[in-house]
């Protein structure tokens, strides 16, 4: 394995466990007494996971060893927010 396909499985993997992490925000936003505010902090985990969505349908079409730079830097950019 290459060091660049190292460091691509590492971006991989981290969009991956920050994706896991939204998702269990939003589980434990669920069983949030205080609905109101718990809704829109669910609204704003949709979007970034939406986000994600849009960035990865554009950006990895040949797969994760294959990225180009600006897919690079858009999930490193998500990775961040």
């Amino acid at each position: 394995m290459t060091i660049a396909s190292n460091r691509q499985s590492d971006l991989q993997r981290r969009v991956a466990t920050r994706k896991q992490q939204l998702i269990s925000e939003i589980i434990e936003h669920k069983k949030d007494s205080l609905r109101i505010r718990a809704a829109g902090e669910i609204d704003r985990i949709k979007t970034r996971l939406s986000d994600l969505d849009h960035i990865v349908k554009q950006g990895v079409v040949d797969g994760w060893t294959n990225l180009g730079e600006r897919a690079k830097r858009r999930l490193e950019d998500w990775i961040a927010r």
